[in-house]
């Protein structure tokens, strides 16, 4: 509707708050709907998308065309488009309709609207009516067209649009909006409203998972699968009685179902029934001897049942631990991880269990899951067994299944098409330098945040910014990766690396990182340059302690492959070159390169080799070869577009902080299929795409150019920005899982911090980079 004051084509002002304030919100309110108006909405965001959204999840929307208000008429379009729910159209007495509206009924009111009780009587009439929806010629228009689907004309086409939109969906809202969309059409598939329900529950919106379910009935009466998983949503809700009763109809319709007893196992549990949860699950463990949720539910439940003889919960623990190793596979397996992680920590090693729930996150572990091994670790603690920070290990695996995305649908339809793709954000930073020098009696700070009056720490700097960039680009914290381009320190101790391990801690706790989602690589001042002139192969033994114990030991052996050492002094250091780090998930592989291959305490240039490259086309071989590959290296491929001082005599100017074989390295990285390229080490940030062709190039091979990123400096002092540089960090998100000829692949943001008390981060620049 219009706001305000507005004339009407008949010349009379009519007021068109007062009508919604004392007519139209009142009698929908006393009719007990929850009414909005499009200025009402407070909520972030677009307004045009919040208004779209409304005008598609409502259940009923009211038009008043009294005016002929292009917006009024627009909207309204848009609702009778998207969405088969009720629309009312309400106007004036009088009021000249449109050809286009004339076929739809039209609720008229008196222009003394507070003295007219017969509008008031047909529009509440209106708002209750449980009478088929009104007539909407958009919507068949499109039906008749085939580009909608309704189940009361086309079961099968709707039932198939509809689970494509479960399957499109890439979050709550989506999901949700889905559930609007479909509801209103009543008669929905059982299958369809299973999936949803289950969309919702990963998302942990239980509750309109049970209102999705509830709309399968009475059909739905006789069917053993949706009185469980109503059941297992209603105990999560920790509506007890009513999970029990949903459960105990759906092992009546199907007592032979192992997930149906483990469920119902659950719920007794939880009324504190031990030993009738116990005999469910051990009875569904016999119908399902491989289901580990079964035997890790035992084992817990016969700790609880008796606590005062722990021993046989205990062996049988340690049972399952030796069941999980021998079967093959189980590496990669979310729950198997899971259950080695709440067997690690009954059994006392928290360490291990903390090093297997990041495995389990890190190969996909269900929102679901991880609730529920939280869940049995309190239940464990509460009862008799000695575990230590239980607490604090069930919040972390809580606040690991809060940072869980949507399961979304990778699976492509056709050769050409693009698959639903969550949006990939790289955090790029750089040369943060922690560490100090000596400067006659001055000690010199090269890191500029610290914690006082007038600064905060980088962790906490970065943090706000991180959290911004997620939110604002819908980016969940699972699905984004940090980069650490080298010089992490300044001179290579140990005791910098011991800030560079607090500051990426604190960093990933805070965002919600796991230490999997951090790539490293060495710089030239991460090399500790002392160790050099004493045996120069020991010039990356700090770095290296430094990552092991970042990444853990199980983590650290996968991203660098063909490291060996075991850290210990006698043991042989790997050679520069198999310093390469690897991580690969479902739609990206990173590859750290050495860069430092000479570098000691004479020789200071950048370099990466044949040798390590071949290391590289090995490596790759074993990786997915649809996935979007970035390298990471310290020193820049190119030289910065900068004036070099002319020099007299013989001497030769040399950028000497450029790769030495940048041509080489170039070609090779296109060659392996790399799409980006990101470095730091010159304390300037620069953006470049690049090709390199050579004679023998087949000519049928589609070129695509090197994205070359280079970071600034994120943590260095002003002592080491040359003429005030900004400090800086790049955000990189990736909008496409492939590199499309002419559509959108990445966006590059800079991000700068100016070097003067009070400044703020800034964009410097944007760019959106076609495929």
């Amino acid at each position: 509707m219009p706001f305000g004051l507005k004339r009407l084509p008949s010349g009379a002002t009519h007021d068109f708050d007062r009508f919604y304030h004392q007519i139209l919100r009142p009698v929908a309110q006393d009719a007990g709907w929850a009414v909005s108006r499009a200025d009402e909405i407070t909520e972030p965001g677009t307004i045009v998308n919040q208004a779209f959204r409304h005008l598609q999840a409502a259940d009923v929307v009211v038009a008043d065309i009294s005016s002929p208000n292009g917006s009024v008429y627009y909207e309204l379009g848009v609702r009778q488009a998207i969405s088969p729910g009720k629309t009312i159209l309400v106007a004036v007495h009088g009021t000249e309709l449109p050809f286009d509206l004339r076929s739809q009924r039209v609720l008229f009111y008196s222009p003394q609207f507070d003295q007219d009780p017969r509008f008031r009587f047909a529009y509440r009439e209106a708002l209750v009516s449980d009478s088929p929806h009104v007539h909407n010629p958009v919507r068949d228009a499109l039906a008749d067209l085939g580009l909608n689907f309704s189940p009361q004309t086309d079961r099968i086409a709707f039932e198939q649009e509809l689970h494509h939109k479960i399957e499109r969906s890439r979050n709550i809202e989506q999901l949700l909006a889905v559930w609007h969309w479909a509801r209103q059409s009543g008669d929905l598939p059982t299958g369809a409203l299973l999936s949803l329900s289950y969309r919702l529950a990963v998302e942990g919106d239980y509750a309109s998972a049970i209102q999705v379910l509830d709309a399968a009935f009475p059909e739905a009466d006789g069917d053993w699968e949706v009185h469980r998983q109503r059941g297992f949503y209603l105990r999560k809700l920790n509506r007890l009685d009513a999970a029990e009763a949903a459960l105990t109809r759906a092992y009546e319709l199907n007592p032979s179902d192992p997930e149906t007893l483990g469920m119902l196992g659950g719920a007794l549990k939880r009324q504190g029934r031990y030993p009738e949860a116990l005999r469910l699950y051990q009875q569904g463990a016999t119908l399902s001897p491989t289901s580990l949720y079964l035997a890790v539910a035992c084992a817990g439940m016969m700790a609880i049942a008796e606590p005062d003889n722990p021993g046989p919960a205990l062996a049988r623990y340690r049972q399952l631990l030796s069941e999980i190793d021998e079967r093959p596979g189980q590496e990669t397996d979310s729950w198997a991880n899971l259950v080695r992680a709440e067997a690690h920590f009954v059994l006392g090693d928290v360490e291990a269990a903390y090093r297997f729930g990041r495995a389990a996150v890190r190969y996909g572990a269900e929102r679901l899951h991880l609730e529920s091994t939280a869940d049995q670790i309190l239940m464990l603690d509460a009862h008799g067994l000695t575990l230590t920070d239980a607490d604090r290990f069930a919040r972390w695996l809580v606040e690991e299944a809060k940072n869980q995305p949507s399961v979304t649908v990778t699976e492509r339809t056709s050769e050409t098409s693009v698959p639903d793709f969550p949006h990939r954000m790289i955090f790029h930073i750089s040369d943060v330098h922690f560490g100090t020098i000596s400067e006659g009696d001055k000690q010199i700070d090269l890191h500029r945040f610290v914690d006082s009056e007038n600064s905060d720490r980088l962790s906490v700097e970065l943090n706000r910014e991180f959290h911004a960039a997620l939110k604002r680009s819908g980016c969940a914290a699972s699905d984004a990766v940090l980069v650490v381009s080298g010089d992490s320190t300044y001179t290579g101790r140990q005791a910098e690396f011991e800030l560079v391990n607090q500051f990426l801690t604190e960093l990933c706790e805070n965002i919600g990182m796991d230490h999997s989602q951090v790539v490293l690589v060495p710089g030239n001042h991460d090399i500790d340059w002392l160790q050099t002139k004493s045996n120069r192969a020991n010039r990356f033994d700090n770095y290296l302690t430094f990552a092991h114990q970042f990444y853990g030991e199980e983590l650290f052996r996968e991203v660098f492959p063909r490291i060996t050492w075991d850290l210990k002094t006698s043991g042989r250091r790997p050679e520069a070159r198999e310093i390469i780090y690897r991580r690969t998930d479902r739609t990206m592989t990173f590859v750290g390169l050495n860069s430092c291959i000479f570098e000691d305490d004479q020789n200071h240039y950048g370099y990466i080799g044949k040798r390590q490259l071949d290391i590289v086309k090995d490596l790759l071989e074993q990786e997915p070869p649809d996935n979007v590959r970035v390298a990471v290296m310290h020193h820049h491929l190119h030289p910065f577009p900068e004036p070099l001082e002319p020099r007299r005599g013989d001497s030769v100017v040399l950028d000497l902080s450029t790769v030495r074989d940048a041509g080489f390295v170039e070609q090779r990285l296109e060659r392996l299929g790399f799409s980006l390229l990101l470095h730091g080490h010159k304390h300037k940030p620069q953006l470049r795409e690049t090709l390199v062709r050579v004679p023998q190039d087949d000519v049928s091979r589609v070129a695509r150019p090197l994205i070359v990123s280079g970071c600034g400096s994120t943590g260095v002092s002003h002592h080491e920005l040359e003429h005030d540089q900004p400090n800086h960090f790049a955000m990189l998100e990736l909008t496409q899982p492939v590199r499309t000829p002419g559509a959108d692949f990445l966006v590059i943001e800079w991000r700068e911090l100016a070097v003067r008390l009070g400044a703020e981060w800034v964009t410097k620049q944007r760019w959106t980079i076609k495929g």
